[in-house]
């Protein structure tokens, strides 16, 4: 069985490394076995169907992006929101970087694929993980808060791909930065 498990990771990091490069619907199943060096029978024996697969790498890449954009930190709070934006940036300045990979396979994927579900999740869960922050800062509205930082985030993260540059990561730090700052001000 360690060939099959073998040939199954084979397919998935190809799988993911391809629908990243080069988007989701512009890969095949046959660029994908090509890549993986496993027969497309061997392919759909791990994964039924494209769907199936595009849903298994999306559930793989949740929680590595999650703990890589936000990992669970002794950091103050307001530090750690800015080491998001630090890392967006720090990924956009590398060759290769096209983005959130979540943003990107939710604006690509049909509002029906069972991906969407995933990356809603997904989207969810650095959410979670933002409000906790903003209930640390101690804001009237930690939801509101989550929603705006994940906003910029997301537009931060398309733009540095748009840009070849993390200028706009930085920019959108700083943003991040001031609607921290503020709703603290409104506590005082």
């Amino acid at each position: 069985m360690a060939g099959t498990r073998d040939a199954r990771e084979r397919v998935l990091r190809s799988a993911s490394a391809l629908f990243y490069e080069n988007g989701i619907a512009a890969t095949g199943v046959d660029a994908i076995s090509g890549h993986a060096s496993v027969g497309k029978m061997s392919l759909y024996r791990h994964f039924p169907s494209k769907d199936d697969l595009v849903v298994a790498v999306l559930r793989d890449w949740d929680e590595t992006h999650l703990d890589w954009l936000l990992p669970q930190s002794d950091l103050e709070p307001r530090r750690q929101v800015a080491a998001m934006f630090d890392r967006i940036a720090r990924a956009a300045a590398r060759s290769g970087y096209h983005g959130c990979p979540f943003v990107r396979a939710g604006l690509e994927l049909p509002a029906e694929h069972p991906g969407r579900k995933v990356v809603r999740d997904h989207k969810a869960r650095l959410r979670a993980r933002l409000r906790a922050l903003a209930r640390a800062l101690h804001t009237a509205d930690p939801a509101a808060l989550a929603w705006q930082l994940v906003t910029l985030a997301d537009g931060a993260a398309a733009e540095c791909a748009l840009q070849g540059s993390g200028a706009p990561a930085r920019a959108a730090r700083a943003m991040a930065i001031l609607a921290i700052d503020a709703v603290a001000r409104d506590q005082e």
